[in-house]
């Protein structure tokens, strides 16, 4: 209940502007008006993303129209779905107890609240993969064929989600963990039903890749798999660059405030990994996948998620170590709190300051005091670890950042998106119902809001084609593109800043 109530509150509330959302969101509509499960266009140019969030997409769309609602309806749910997962399973091979802390994490977690709610493939990778590494844990350890099975196929419907990827990392995760139990030999690969259950992973994944490869001359194979695949991995896309050790800072951040008590947790889960092999297993995993794009020349929050509900895991094991026989002393644990605390009473400043940033959202500055709520959680919980009660403590952290999110999704999100140039631009442009097209470069939210591609100009004789064959048209660009064409014939009808961006989005007529 408490997954449904965070993970699903107001998930609607705010529109599809962000760039991946709007293309994601914008490519299933597109494929849905042609009736083709199979190429993925958006604006009539190749998406870079696999099929299977489009075909999720488009069975909401049909349930509830085109909208937000339906857009993200899936990632909301695999959310849910993954907190109940991680639950099971965790109270199959540890005990009850580390389950419901890692289920409360993973609830309050704010990478999880907000990627389970994105109209993006992360969510769909996140629990196939997520769900196909604990199933094989299971499989292996328990010499289970069923789960071993529904590893492959989870593994099939990962790479249908976001590619290669699903792959690479369970495969090396794999390795390590089989390496490090000094397990690795041809014997167990062939226990591991690894010859059927490769089969299993590319019946389920192969056929639409090969459907879209016929459908394309190959075209879009070679521009996933080279451009947005390994390109991406070495080279920098989008801006998307990292910083030094991003992906470790991104994992403690997906977990505050539990994640300040990581030191601790590691250095007992290091300690007890004999006694207890899912430890190792959760470690290696996390290890593996920060590891992995460590390296990476491209980095975005979303891409060490996957070890996220394995860190939850280590924490919770943590938490209730300490509470069964008081095994850390209690000095390093309010050392933690404190830190956490001081930390926690800068958020609201710091939120207020970064919307003073953005012209467009300076009026709205006070929505930075929402904050307050982690603060006053940090403060219940130091209270409460100074009194040797790490429990009372751990329900402090989770439930206020669970208020925490409710009013961030409830009293925030909305009235910035409302600030968004697509969704107040977009009345005029129903008003005036004209032929349109953009100059340059669109915020990719229009052509999602707009429910139908909009053709690109690239230049003024294009422009002056498309005028000529339409007569009175809407032309989106930025403002600093428009400029340098100087046309006096055209006149703003709206202007408006792209929420923390540069450019500034014009919508003219002529």
């Amino acid at each position: 209940m408490l997954a449904i109530t965070v993970y699903g509150w107001n998930y609607w509330g705010s529109s599809i502007y962000m760039l991946d959302e709007a293309k994601n969101a914008g490519c299933a509509v597109e494929m849905m008006n042609r009736g083709d499960w199979v190429v993925p266009t958006f604006n009539n140019d190749f998406h870079d993303k696999p099929a299977l969030q489009y075909f999720f997409m488009i069975a909401a769309y049909k349930m509830f129209g085109v909208n937000s609602f339906s857009a993200r309806f899936f990632s909301v749910v695999l959310g849910i779905l993954l907190v109940v997962v991680v639950f099971s399973f965790v109270r199959r091979i540890l005990n009850e107890q580390i389950a419901f802390y890692s289920s409360l994490l993973l609830i309050s977690s704010i990478q999880m609240a907000i990627q389970f709610r994105l109209a993006v493939p992360d969510p769909y990778l996140l629990f196939f993969m997520v769900t196909g590494l604990l199933a094989f844990y299971v499989g292996y350890m328990e010499k289970r064929n069923d789960f071993l099975y529904l590893f492959y196929a989870f593994i099939g419907l990962a790479f249908l989600a976001k590619g290669p990827i699903a792959f690479v990392l369970p495969g090396l995760i794999i390795l390590i963990f089989l390496i490090w139990k000094k397990d690795f030999s041809w014997r167990t690969l062939m226990s591991l039903k690894l010859i059927p259950g490769a089969m299993l992973t590319l019946a389920v994944a192969l056929p639409w890749y090969i459907a879209v490869g016929l459908a394309t001359d190959w075209e879009w194979p070679k521009y996933f798999f080279i451009t947005h695949n390994f390109d991406r991995y070495v080279t920098t896309f989008e801006g998307h660059h990292g910083f030094p050790f991003d992906v470790v800072v991104i994992v403690i951040v997906a977990l505050l405030p539990v994640s300040f008590f990581f030191p601790q947790a590691l250095k007992m889960v290091w300690k007890e990994k004999k006694e207890e092999p899912f430890l190792l297993f959760s470690l290696i995993v996390c290890i593996t996948l920060t590891g992995f794009f460590f390296f990476s020349k491209t980095v975005l929050p979303s891409y060490p998620a996957p070890c996220v509900p394995f860190a939850a895991i280590l924490l919770s094991y943590f938490v209730c170590k300490v509470e069964e026989d008081g095994s850390v002393a209690k000095k390093r644990l309010v050392i933690n709190s404190l830190l956490f605390l001081l930390l926690a009473l800068t958020l609201p400043v710091a939120a207020s300051i970064a919307l003073r940033q953005d012209i467009e959202l300076v009026s709205l500055s006070g929505l930075g005091l929402y904050l307050i709520v982690a603060p006053v959680g940090g403060a219940v919980a130091l209270a409460f670890i100074l009194k040797d009660h790490l429990q009372k403590a751990f329900y402090a952290y989770v439930f206020s950042f669970m208020l925490l999110l409710i009013l961030v999704f409830t009293f925030a999100l909305p009235p910035i998106d409302a600030k968004n140039p697509v969704s107040r631009s977009m009345p005029i442009i129903e008003k005036y119902n004209l032929p349109m097209a953009y100059y340059m470069r669109i915020n990719s939210g229009f052509v999602f809001q707009y429910g139908k591609p909009i053709p690109k100009l690239s230049n003024e004789k294009e422009l002056q084609d498309f005028v000529a064959a339409n007569g009175k048209v809407l032309i989106i660009s930025t403002k600093s593109d428009w400029e340098h064409l100087r046309r006096p014939d055209f006149k703003i009808l709206f202007s408006g800043k792209d929420l923390f961006e540069k450019p500034t989005t014009v919508v003219l007529t002529n």
